[in-house]
């Protein structure tokens, strides 16, 4: 398992077709290779689990950390994992200070809501981790 951080070069025009995007070309890259995650944007930051075996995940973070949407990357967890919290999931979308957790999937250039969900007990200690690591980086810098 491998959690990181970075900061967003996504502009305000564009952030929802880009995250669009990034949503439709993660879930059917990341099924293909047998990685689940959770990715977090929250203002300009973005906050992502990735799981699955490590060559695959470490492979798929050397093509992430050479994305131009994003700079300022920082690892801030790398382990292995006995199990997966998000193996259901090629990647999934959540929110942020206090709002529902709302599952998105892409619709052409839009995000849209999917099926609700509760998290379970694992998958809320890695979401809230991903809240942390976006909540109030960059501001005022």
């Amino acid at each position: 398992m491998l959690v990181y951080r970075s900061h967003s070069a996504l502009s305000a025009h564009t952030v929802d077709a880009e995250l669009a995007n990034i949503l439709r070309a993660a879930r059917a890259k990341n099924s293909a290779l047998d990685i689940t995650g959770a990715l977090l944007l929250y203002d300009d930051w973005f906050a992502q689990v990735l799981e699955g075996p490590e060559k695959a995940v470490l492979a798929l973070f050397e093509r992430i950390k050479s994305d131009s949407r994003h700079n300022s990357i920082e690892v801030m967890e790398q382990r292995p994992a006995p199990a997966r919290a998000f193996a259901r999931w090629a990647m999934a979308h959540v929110g942020e200070h206090g709002d529902p957790d709302i599952p998105l999937m892409a619709s052409g250039d839009k995000l849209v809501p999917a099926a609700a969900w509760k998290p379970t007990g694992e998958q809320e200690l890695l979401l809230a981790q991903l809240r942390q690591a976006t909540r109030g980086y960059g501001r005022g810098s």
